[in-house]
């Protein structure tokens, strides 16, 4: 886990006039909320939010005022284009808290049956996990070397890092090496016939990252 501590403004003009013109000077409108308190409008620095999220922070160290506490990240709201940063909601927490979070899978190795020119395909890309906010971890790893053709890699068989409790059935498979002929047909079943979607009878789908509708978040 990232230990990123960052300095916070408390913000007294909220509204969408005014927090438009808080992006425009470089920084993000957050709102802190749990634990029974009232919820805290702060600023932070966009770029420092940024870098923390580039990293797979979970967790913010926040100096507010000279008192300095951690945050679990709960939501990040983007722009229509799904990549910029508009406003963070964050979740009071203590040290000792167990919170339930989405942490990304990453395979390591190549599995030994790519020699024999079956295809790695990962099935889970995220796995949702239950740990104090100081054992969340950036990545779950899984090493896929040991995989021959026709072989998975379940929940089960992951490194999972001290005091990680994995939420998903335990025997759902992670990644699979598929011979090569199962792979290519996979690939051709996924491809339009020729003429696009009018060939097809339909619209293609289009599958993509949802953006937030309506007005700008955070006011």
């Amino acid at each position: 886990m990232d230990n990123t501590t960052l300095v916070a403004k408390r913000r007294t003009l909220l509204g969408t006039k005014h927090t438009r013109r808080l992006r425009q000077t470089g920084q993000l409108p957050a709102v802190i909320y749990g634990h029974g308190e009232a919820p805290e409008t702060i600023a932070l620095d966009r770029h420092e939010v940024e870098v923390a999220l580039l990293h797979h922070s979970r967790v913010l160290g926040l100096n507010i005022e000279g008192s300095p506490k951690q945050y679990l990240i709960k939501a990040v709201q983007y722009d229509h284009l799904g990549t910029n940063p508009m406003h963070l909601d964050l979740m009071r927490v203590r040290a000792d808290e167990r919170v339930q979070v989405s942490v990304e899978v990453e395979l390591k190795g190549v599995p030994k049956g790519a020699h024999e020119g079956g295809v790695l395909m990962q099935l889970v890309n995220d796995l949702q996990i239950e740990c104090s906010i100081i054992h969340i971890p950036d990545v779950i790893r899984g090493v896929v070397s040991d995989l021959g053709i026709d072989e998975s890699l379940s929940v089960k068989d992951l490194d999972l890092p001290e005091g990680v409790t994995v939420l998903s059935d335990a025997n759902e498979r992670v990644a699979v090496v598929r011979p090569p002929t199962a792979a290519a047909e996979s690939t051709e079943e996924e491809e339009l016939p020729e003429g696009g979607a009018e060939a097809s009878g339909s619209e293609p789908e289009v599958i993509g990252r949802k953006k937030e509708d309506g007005q700008e978040g955070g006011g």
